[in-house]
């Protein structure tokens, strides 16, 4: 049996692999995958079991017409001497972890004008399903040569199978731990071929002490950092698993205690299905830490959330426990960042913090990581440009015509 016949087509069902390799990839901004991922949104937002999921509801927001408006505006005035083509056919390894993930690679590459063969991970959740079924109802609405460029597939790991797409494609996108990466780099591209790849990140959330205490508003930004960590049990790449204080030592103090009350409330306010096993996961990181490392813990009424306060020698030490796991740091001026900061740094939830402070930081400590920068609320929201690197500009070529006009 050919290895191929063992991949089984989510969506469009019915497809097959002869075709979709087949298949002329389109335009950049092409209006009807404009038309098709607009449908997507609005089908999203008006799914009830999907509003039920922030995720699903920050997908169907991110497919708005005015945010593909902006990112075309851009993509339009990076290189106005040139044309600007579709790759050819991408070929996207999605993470197990973040359900969403999978999609926003395909819109992008499909705005790039590619055609798309995507690997699903075969543990779906519950959400994927839903993604799944209702991407599945909008492909099917859409024309011939709109479902052609589409390829959401599933199969069992097999190399003989991801080295067969890898040789056919012509850019693989690959998410998913460090371990995913080297395994499908086993796999070996064409000598045309390209790569991106999204190994295992790192993130954390920065305050400034001062700023915390001087709000008055307190819930909703408790709030805004609960759904920036523990959406997707703090796996996410971009979902805080530290906190770094900046200030004095009094103002510190004052703004932890606070700080982690309100998160905590945030925590059990949002009832996220916590189960026996994180609590126990949580209970064994505390202890861990304050005998490995000597890290204190910071009293709490519940056991949703831990934390502990560790030596700033720490912080550059990555924190795999999740579920509501944060070490906490403190430093009087965000230059002591420099010296932890590693290559696989992505995220950094700021509060209090000025973008020119930032601006000063990142031009004097030229730190390996560090990709973005949001405000509270925005760490799950997804760019076109992630890890440092620009999704609409990587899955095109740049086309130089120097030739005289008529």
């Amino acid at each position: 049996m050919n290895s191929l016949d063992k991949v089984r087509f989510v969506v469009p069902e019915g497809a097959n692999i002869d075709a979709l390799l087949a298949q002329r990839p389109l335009a950049p901004f092409d209006p009807a995958v404009i038309e098709f991922i607009e449908r997507l949104g609005k089908a999203l937002m008006a799914s009830p079991q999907a509003r039920r999921h922030p995720e699903l509801v920050a997908l169907g927001f991110w497919a708005r017409g005015a945010n593909i408006k902006r990112m075309k505006d851009r993509f339009d005035a990076q290189y106005p001497d040139a044309l600007r083509l579709a790759r050819g056919l991408a070929f996207h390894i999605a993470p197990s972890n973040v359900d969403t993930i999978f999609v926003y690679s395909l819109l992008l590459s499909m705005l790039a004008g590619n055609v798309n063969l995507v690997r699903m991970s075969s543990r779906a959740a519950q959400q994927s399903d839903l993604l799944n079924d209702i991407l599945k109802q909008v492909v099917e609405a859409a024309s011939a040569r709109l479902r052609g460029i589409i390829g959401i597939v599933r199969y069992e790991h097999d190399q003989s199978i991801t080295d067969a797409f890898s040789r056919h494609c012509d850019v693989r996108v690959v998410w998913g731990g460090d371990g995913t990466v080297e395994l499908i780099r086993k796999s070996p591209l064409s000598p045309g071929g390209t790569e991106l790849t999204f190994p295992n990140k790192y993130s954390l959330a920065v305050v400034d002490a001062k700023a915390w205490l001087a709000n008055e508003n307190k819930t909703p930004v408790a709030r805004d950092f609960v759904n920036d960590s523990l959406w997707f049990g703090q796996m996410a790449c971009s979902s805080p698993r530290a906190l770094v204080w900046r200030g004095s030592a009094d103002d510190i103090a004052a703004a932890s205690t606070d700080f982690w009350h309100h998160v905590e409330a945030g925590a059990r306010e949002a009832n996220l299905g916590w189960e026996d096993a994180g609590a126990v996961a949580k209970l064994l990181a505390e202890q861990d830490n304050a005998v490995s490392v000597h890290a204190s813990v910071v009293p709490l009424e519940t056991n949703f959330i831990s934390v502990v306060r560790c030596p700033i020698a720490l912080l550059g030490e990555p924190n795999g426990t999740g579920g509501g796991f944060f070490r906490e740091f403190h430093v009087a001026a965000l230059e002591e960042l420099g010296a932890s900061a590693r290559r696989n740094w992505q995220t950094v939830a700021s509060f209090g913090v000025p973008k020119g402070d930032w601006q000063a930081f990142l031009l004097n400590a030229q730190p390996q990581g560090i990709d973005r920068i949001v405000p509270f609320g925005h760490a799950l929201n997804f760019n076109a440009i992630w890890d440092g690197i620009d999704f609409l500009t990587s899955l095109t070529r740049i086309v130089v015509i120097d030739a005289p006009q008529d």
